[in-house]
């Protein structure tokens, strides 16, 4: 048993020790976060910015948009999560935690730095299910946050937009 525990262990790791979803969590981090360096046309894109959280503690958010306006900013993060592989009995709890970590973030700049704060999060892919993305983006919706999905062209989210109005 625990010679399989091991092989299946090894299975999942990659070349560097670092498991497949880690290295791809972090290649989507890369591919966004050179995307907003190259297209922002408002403000200016921080990747990797370390900011004072209200615990004293430092953090790191993937891109924080500075200058937006006046003492405003962006928070976004960038998360490779695939919520076709979450199993149902555990879709509430991640959106909470993933809820609870952006709005770390924005409360230290609202209380820290005292910033008006517009909060997002960007998804690698639409869920194919309906219900399950009805659930996602209602529950970043009324935490605040604006869900952005990569993989979805603007003409389909108006599209999407204008069918639930």
């Amino acid at each position: 048993m625990k010679e399989e525990e091991e092989c299946g262990a090894r299975a999942i790791m990659s070349k560097l020790g670092e498991p497949v979803q880690l290295r791809r969590g972090k290649r989507f981090h890369k591919l966004i976060q050179r995307e907003w360096l190259k297209t922002a046309k408002d403000g200016y894109p921080r990747p990797e910015r370390f900011i004072k959280k209200i615990s004293g503690n430092y953090g790191r958010v993937d891109i924080l948009v500075e200058q937006l306006g006046k003492e405003m900013v962006s928070v976004v993060e960038v998360k490779a999560t695939d919520w076709e592989r979450i199993k149902p009995q555990n879709l509430q709890r991640n959106l909470r935690r993933q809820i609870k970590q952006v709005w770390k973030y924005v409360d230290s700049q609202l209380d820290v730095y005292g910033f008006r704060v517009c909060p997002g999060i960007i998804f690698p892919k639409l869920p194919k299910d309906p219900k399950r993305l009805n659930i996602i983006e209602a529950a970043f919706n009324s935490g605040g946050i604006q869900v952005i999905w990569h993989n979805e062209f603007v003409k389909n989210l108006k599209a999407r937009m204008a069918q639930k109005a």
